[in-house]
């Protein structure tokens, strides 16, 4: 297929993070890759706060943000970049600007696509990403100054395609009403791995075990129905067996290509380490891409239950880390919270799970979070769990020789729309705990800088005040170096 319309992808700035680049923000690339297979090219725009801008936020309380203030990265699909200070002519040599957008990243891709429609209106607008979907009918209901062309709630592949080929680009809809392009696949077979330019991937720093790593997904969805989490509602769909040994064939060439002396490797999904199966397969195919080092997510119980079943072909093949959302150790949360879709989940399994991977010679990196309705006990028993965590002995070293050593991490639950939990506040069912109205997207965060989160209650049992302060103390127990 041969189209001549001009497609960029836009990442929006993460104001909110202490930095940039430590993680590829993936869904761009995977909607670059499946569009070049269908020889339709796009280019990537990166956008960044500047640093001296970061700066003057930190010190002024009254800095308005602005596009002026941002950097641009642009990376050409056949890896040419260049960068730059903001500049909205960029744009006019585009038909189509498609912007992946988290709900923190929202006010800027608001500012943007107002913008564009005003100087540029031959451009169609495009949003996806978590935003469009968990807020699809704010994002519907947007003034027509800041309204997109097209909302891609869903899978974007195929949407993109459409929009992307004669069939809607060339033919804006004249009467600029917004068409929301909703799809899913039943399965993932047919998508290939996403694109890794080099010259974008040198600039992500994440150090895992003692050597610089990439990230990447094995799945979307989830099959556990967790209360604070969107993918609680969502089916778990799979990548191929062979589209992940493709992507980390070419991550483990970038580390190649730009002279990393050792390899890492990071799955941020929620269900890489799922059972010994799943676990020996994946282990295999990162043994024969030559990673020195990796880490990968599994739950408590089931490490509990598996064992070295599990632990032993991941440490077999370098795995030094395994993440784990313990969330809590209060067990009155944690029944609250749904983690084993209805059935029950014991606070002792989260201790013996630690034992266990410590004792095979693997840390843990331990994300927990502060609960709206937690009173003092509840935030006593997740803080004696953490301090467990952080002083459990490992039984390893990681590649520089150090020894390894548990990380913790602490949160405030940001209720996104499409969570239980957001449904229940909706209807008044948590006691003591109520959202704010029309929030701010800008305060939905989980993890911002300095480690604190967003704030989006206007009522909760103890003050923001104690929830930050325990947070603050959890803080500072993470680890130095992981």
């Amino acid at each position: 297929m041969t189209v001549s319309n001009k497609v960029l992808f836009v990442k929006p700035p993460d104001r909110f993070l202490d930095n940039e680049f430590v993680y590829q923000q993936l869904g761009p690339h995977y909607l670059q890759s499946y569009l070049r297979d269908h020889e339709i090219e796009s280019d990537m725009l990166i956008l960044s706060e500047s640093p001296k801008v970061r700066d003057q936020r930190k010190s002024d309380l009254k800095f308005v943000d602005s596009l002026s203030d941002l950097n641009m990265l642009l990376v050409r699909l056949n890896g040419d970049e260049s960068e730059a200070a903001f500049n909205i002519e960029l744009f006019a040599e585009y038909d189509i600007v498609a912007m992946s957008v988290m709900s923190p990243q929202a006010p800027d891709a608001y500012r943007l696509v107002e913008m564009l429609k005003r100087l540029f209106p031959h451009i169609v607008t495009v949003i996806g990403g978590s935003h469009a979907r968990y807020y699809l009918d704010s994002v519907k209901s947007l003034p027509s100054e800041l309204s997109f062309d097209f909302i891609v709630p869903n899978d974007g592949w195929k949407p993109m395609l459409d929009i992307a080929s004669l069939r809607h680009a060339k033919s804006k809809n004249r009467a600029h009403e917004t068409i929301v392009m909703s799809h899913l696949y039943e399965k993932l077979s047919d998508i290939p791995a996403p694109t890794r330019p080099a010259g974008l991937m040198k600039r992500y720093q994440f150090n895992l075990a003692g050597v610089p790593a990439f990230h990447t997904i094995t799945a979307l969805g989830c099959p556990f129905t967790c209360h604070f989490c969107e993918s609680g509602k969502e089916n778990l769909r799979k990548f191929s067996v062979r589209m992940i040994d493709e992507d980390l064939s070419v991550m483990s060439s970038v580390h190649d290509d730009i002279l990393n002396p050792k390899k890492g490797l990071m799955i941020f999904d929620d269900v890489g380490l799922m059972n010994p199966k799943q676990v020996a397969t994946l282990s295999q195919s990162v043994k024969n891409n030559g990673f020195d080092a990796w880490r990968a997510f599994s739950h408590a119980y089931l490490i509990d239950r598996y064992g070295s079943e599990l632990l032993s072909p991941f440490y077999e093949t370098n795995g030094r880390r395994i993440g784990m959302g313990m969330e809590t150790g209060s067990q009155r949360s944690l029944d609250l919270l749904n983690k084993r879709n209805g059935q029950k989940q014991s606070v002792d399994e989260h201790y013996r799970a630690v034992d266990k991977i410590n004792s095979a010679g693997i840390a843990v990196d331990a994300f927990t979070m502060i609960y709206p309705w937690e009173d003092e006990n509840d935030l006593s028993e997740t803080t004696r769990m953490i301090e467990f965590i952080a002083n459990n002995p490992v039984k390893g070293v990681d590649l520089n020789g150090r020894p390894l050593i548990n990380n913790v991490d602490s949160t405030i639950m940001t209720p996104y729309q499409g969570t239980v939990f957001n449904d229940m506040l909706m209807l008044g069912k948590l006691p003591g705990v109520e959202i704010l109205n029309n929030i701010d997207p800008g305060l939905l965060f989980y993890k911002g800088k300095g480690g604190g989160s967003g704030w989006p209650y206007k009522k909760t049992v103890l003050p923001k005040e104690r929830y930050e302060e325990v947070q603050e103390e959890r803080l500072r127990l993470r680890a130095k170096y992981r």
